[in-house]
């Protein structure tokens, strides 16, 4: 799904490691910002990284963004060797640069660099942003964003005009300098050993060093507000949103003529949404008060774009149109709760609109979760994005919290029913019908949209042997069947496709020696110690029941035994039987979702290799006498 905001959220998730044989050193991290007033400040940043390895080389990548609230004022980087030799001195002149959105502004850019050099190197740069029309946020700390990497010395400062109020969510917390004028909290970071990797873990931001910080008043692209509080936050973007729901007349009536035959809401915002679905296209727009403040409904109108604070607004103004209320919602599609502790406008990275259902029958009392940036997205579905996560519904009176319900961890579903048919050659044919639900849809939505050529491609890369003259023979779905279910819909689409495998099985005459599965199967699991809670957001089942046909002159000469394993937060099963001349192989996986103790991975890491390995094996099946 689409983003609201640009916040830095690390892909990677961490465990402490050894600090023995890193990819990258941080010598020195050091970063402060200076707030002048309100309206002004000054961040300096200053990095010394050693760079150990090939695989690090990102690590020392210079990344700097400007717009028209903020502007580069200096720049410089030096490249030398371990023995302290300069290789390469780098000036503001060096950096390359780029338009973040050349169709809507030229003030709006990323400057960039990549040294390079022999392994092992020394990247140490410095740089300096002048904010000149407000500040939101003070820019978070994040020294370490990559696997392996050690940070010996690092700190992170914000000195504020005395008196003023801040706020902040951190690994460790600060010291305090107070003087005649200002006040300075200072974060230090020292000897973190880093962080590699690992099979199902916490979100990173849970151990990696970070500080986030705020002003509790504070001002933004010349516009003041108050964030000492959701409900504070809530009113600075109600107000923003004020004078951007102005649809022209020539809109209105547009709307009014679209929805005229719609007999309940729902009807309604289908409509609108297709027409949004056809109309518009997502462009990220983060400029300014941009990155805040939705584009006018009659501009989206008029272009045909906006991001997703954009496209939500938009939405809203024409259901406000035809007389339909609609709330737009901000949330963090990263973490399904608010930091009550901690509120600032820099945290929500997503806008959507919620719909409540006031017609009676089966959806009264529902709510739409309307997401705008992705109109293929049934109606009716909550999408991973934002079952289950508190939402921060904006209003007049200000930010209001609702959770939007989370759906059962049993109704994510992934089922494959296969038809294996197998000669005495070794060749077989593959006829698989391929059932997603819930979770498992998103990844499927756009199917309709893709060439034959690329569906085929899409559903080949499910079997695991050699195979060929992929065939989509139906898609199917139950996308429009939210009003036959309300709040009790789960969406679905369901995948038949055949394909054509030579040499699927050994033959060596009297037998032959068939894969249990054609399918991808089996999961991903960590060699080595456990280093931390195990941590599963979702859960989900995988259930394949796989049918194997040979020729009747065959018959099985021994069949798998059942596997029945479970741990704390996952279950595997497996059944072979015989029906007439066939085998009949069911395979099911179950993931829980929470969180459980890193000493309960060594009963997963048994169970899964077992399963892998049976998923792995052959039926063999022998000629008869």
């Amino acid at each position: 799904m689409k983003r609201f905001l640009t916040l830095l959220f690390l892909a990677l998730i961490p465990v402490v490691s050894s600090g023995q044989d890193s990819a990258a050193d941080i010598l020195e991290s050091r970063e402060s910002f200076q707030m002048k007033s309100l309206s002004s400040g000054t961040y300096s940043v200053y990095c010394k990284i050693r760079i150990n390895k090939e695989s690090a080389e990102s690590m020392g990548r210079i990344t700097i963004f400007t717009d028209r609230d903020r502007s580069l004022s200096s720049f410089s980087a030096t490249i030398t060797n371990t023995a302290g030799k300069v290789i390469k001195k780098l000036r503001r002149q060096d950096l390359d640069s780029r338009a973040l959105a050349q169709e809507l502004a030229d003030d709006s850019f990323v400057y960039f660099c990549r040294p390079l050099a022999p392994v092992p190197f020394i990247v140490e740069y410095e740089y300096t942003l002048t904010y000149k029309r407000g500040v939101p946020a003070f820019p978070s700390y994040f020294p370490v964003t990559g696997e392996n990497v050690r940070l010996e010395k690092g700190e992170y400062s914000v000195e504020v005009p005395k008196g003023t109020k801040i706020q902040y969510s951190a690994t460790v917390e600060p010291d305090i300098v107070k003087e005649d004028f200002k006040e300075r909290y200072i974060w230090r970071f020292n000897d973190y050993q880093g962080f590699e990797s690992e099979d199902k873990m916490p979100p990173a931001r849970e151990v990696v060093p970070h500080v986030y910080a705020s002003p509790e008043t504070f001002m933004f692209s010349n516009v003041e507000g108050k964030q000492g509080s959701w409900k504070d936050i809530g009113l600075w973007l109600y107000d923003l949103q004020k004078d951007t729901w102005d649809l022209t007349e020539e809109d209105k009536a547009k709307v009014r003529e679209m929805t005229s035959g719609c007999t309940n809401t729902f009807e309604k915002v289908k409509v609108l949404y297709e027409y949004l679905r056809k109309t518009t296209r997502y462009v990220s727009i983060q400029l300014g008060i941009g990155g805040y403040k939705p584009f006018p409904a009659s501009t989206v109108s008029r272009t045909g774009f906006g991001d997703c604070k954009g496209l939500s607004n938009y939405m809203k103004s024409m259901l406000e149109a035809i007389g339909v209320e609609s709330d737009y919602f901000i949330l963090n599609t990263n973490r399904a709760d608010f930091d009550k502790d901690y509120s600032s406008v820099g945290s929500m990275n997503h806008a959507m609109l919620a719909v409540p259902l006031k017609d009676g029958g089966i959806m009264q009392g529902d709510t739409l979760w309307v997401e705008c940036t992705n109109p293929l997205v049934p109606l009716g579905y909550r999408h991973d994005d934002v079952a289950g996560h508190q939402v921060l519904l904006i209003k007049d009176s200000g930010g209001d919290f609702v959770r939007c319900s989370r759906y059962a961890d049993s109704l994510s579903r992934l089922e494959n029913k296969v038809r294996l048919y197998v000669a005495s050659t070794g060749d077989a044919t593959v006829n698989v019908s391929q059932r997603a639900c819930l979770d498992f849809v998103e990844s499927r939505l756009r199917l309709y949209e893709m060439s034959e050529k690329e569906k085929s491609e899409r559903v080949a890369g499910n079997i695991v042997v050699t195979s060929n003259n992929p065939k989509i023979n139906s898609i199917k779905d139950n996308f429009r069947d939210y009003p036959l279910k309300g709040r009790d819909y789960v969406p679905e689409i369901t995948t038949d496709y055949s394909v054509e495998c030579r040499n699927y099985a050994e033959s060596n005459g009297d037998r032959l020696f068939i894969p249990m599965t054609p399918l991808r199967n089996g999961f991903n699991w960590q060699r080595g110690e456990r280093k931390n809670e195990v941590f599963i957001e979702t859960g989900s089942t995988y259930l394949d029941t796989i049918e194997i046909n040979v020729p009747v002159t065959y018959e099985p000469e021994g069949l798998p035994k059942p596997v029945n394993m479970e741990c704390s937060f996952a279950s595997f099963s497996s059944s072979v039987k015989t029906e007439g001349s066939k085998v009949i192989v069911v395979l099911k996986t179950v993931f829980k979702a929470g969180r459980y103790p890193k000493e309960d991975y060594a009963a997963y890491k048994t169970a899964v290799r077992k399963f892998n390995n049976l998923c792995t094996s052959k039926i063999v099946f022998k000629r008869k006498q």
